[in-house]
């Protein structure tokens, strides 16, 4: 039981970690804590025979419906099937069937009386309801979802949570006949442990992966930003004393010539050209400098949409009048929390990548998708296409499939930390020969 409590908890506190704002994340993490409430109300039990009877009754009867409801609901919000008005209207209905339950089973002094035989049918069909609605509402918004990438993860979402909804109300319903499948809760808890994982560090499930990437992404920042900066303060160390030398053979040049020598302007243009290259190296890695920093994003409501419109038309100014950039946009505003800095130069940054990949010439088109739990902004192109083995590393710092000039791998790099930092996540869909589509996620 002591396994089943820790695994619990640390699970309950991991999830909440993930991303405290989503709201299907935080009921479930609430699950996890009642479940290790309940154990901890077990041990207690078995612990302390001298514990107030009324005190392990009420303790029992609190934990049992704190994981139904908490479960419940879980469901529900996570399904996106019910609007925010319904969600209240039915947190209210669970409440008052809670408060039923709890008149139907009066908590009796006696120890676990209440618990006993057919006098636990009230609290058994509660959470039998609860825990039913939650699997049938997962599994229904499974049946329903047609973006590919939700559909994936609601599947293995489901794979993860509706067998421990039965495996719970199987134990529930069975203790009503003395069979008492409580004790082996710590199966059910290795397994969960051992699915969760696995999924979520191999496909991604309930947003946990994305915390992984996160970690990744930091991991690499942090090695990117010590590897940058030494190598920045080396050479332009190297480059300011070049620079001076340069400047003196340039003074003493100008001195010759002014005692009578007559300059050699083979030798003053080969300076000048030195000079020019020194400072676009200088450039250049102030420019690396930049990419690698960590990105702290200012989260302000914004309207992406109007964000969107406005990075299309400055970058339209610029790309040509062989590029056609049709938009695929809702006339209201989708307001979300998000950096308009930030945000504006990851859309800038995939109109120019779709451009080099079109080669200067082709159709882009913008789309603006939306459910009831997040944003898609989809910027798709006709270009060359990228292979599935290149995709796996285009978000890697420094990988670039570019032969030209000033092209250091870093684009992408910096997209895919700017969504990360806003809990969101990037997938690319590629056709070699017919385009590809950049699909940036942001939840509401």
């Amino acid at each position: 039981m002591i396994t089943t409590f820790i695994i619990s908890a640390v699970l309950a506190t991991v999830l909440i970690g993930v991303n405290p704002r989503n709201s299907s994340l935080r009921w479930l993490s609430a699950s996890l804590y009642a479940g290790s409430f309940m154990i901890f109300v077990f041990i207690i039990d078995l612990k302390y025979s001298e514990a107030p009877h009324l005190l392990i009754n009420t303790m029992f009867f609190i934990a049992d419906v704190a994981l139904a409801f908490t479960f419940g609901m879980f469901g529900v919000v996570y399904s996106d099937l019910v609007s925010r008005k319904k969600r209240i209207i039915l947190m209210t209905v669970g409440l008052a069937l809670i408060i039923l339950v709890w008149m139907l089973t009066p908590l009796s002094p006696t120890r676990r009386i209440n618990y006993e035989g057919f006098n636990e049918l009230p609290i058994v069909l509660l959470v039998t309801l609860f825990l039913t609605m939650s699997a049938m509402v997962l599994i229904v918004a499974n049946a329903k979802e047609k973006h590919p990438y939700k559909k994936i993860e609601r599947f293995l979402t489901n794979l993860l949570i509706v067998p421990t909804l039965f495996c719970i109300m199987g134990s529930y319903i069975f203790y009503i006949f003395d069979i008492d499948l409580f004790r082996f809760n710590y199966i059910l808890a290795v397994g969960f442990l051992i699915l969760f994982l696995t999924l979520g560090t191999k496909q991604g499930v309930l947003g946990v992966k994305i915390k992984i990437e996160m970690l990744k992404v930091d991991t690499s920042l942090h090695v990117l930003k010590g590897g940058a900066s030494l190598l920045n303060h080396t050479i332009k160390n190297e480059m300011g004393k070049i620079d001076i030398l340069l400047h003196q053979l340039k003074h003493s040049i100008h001195a010759h010539s002014k005692s009578g020598t007559p300059p050699d302007l083979e030798l003053e243009e080969m300076i000048t050209l030195a000079a020019a290259s020194i400072h676009h190296m200088q450039e250049m890695m102030t420019r690396i400098n930049e990419r690698v920093q960590e990105i702290v994003v200012n989260l302000q409501k914004e309207d992406l949409l109007h964000l969107t419109e406005q990075s299309i038309e400055a970058f339209e100014s610029t790309a040509g009048d062989k590029v056609t950039i049709v938009r695929n946009f809702k006339s209201a505003p989708v307001f979300l929390y998000i950096d308009k800095v930030h945000i504006k130069e990851v859309i800038y940054n995939m109109l120019s990548n779709a451009v080099e990949a079109m080669e200067g010439s082709g159709l882009i088109k913008v789309s603006l998708l939306e459910n009831n739990k997040e944003v898609v902004l989809q910027i798709e192109d006709s270009g060359v296409g990228i292979s599935k083995e290149v995709i796996r590393s285009i978000f890697n710092p420094f990988y670039s499939t570019k032969q030209k000039r000033n092209h250091y791998g870093l684009g992408l790099f910096y997209c895919h930390n700017v969504i990360t930092k806003h809990n969101g996540s990037i997938h690319v869909e590629s056709i070699p020969g017919r385009g590809s589509s950049f699909n940036i996620h942001l939840q509401k």
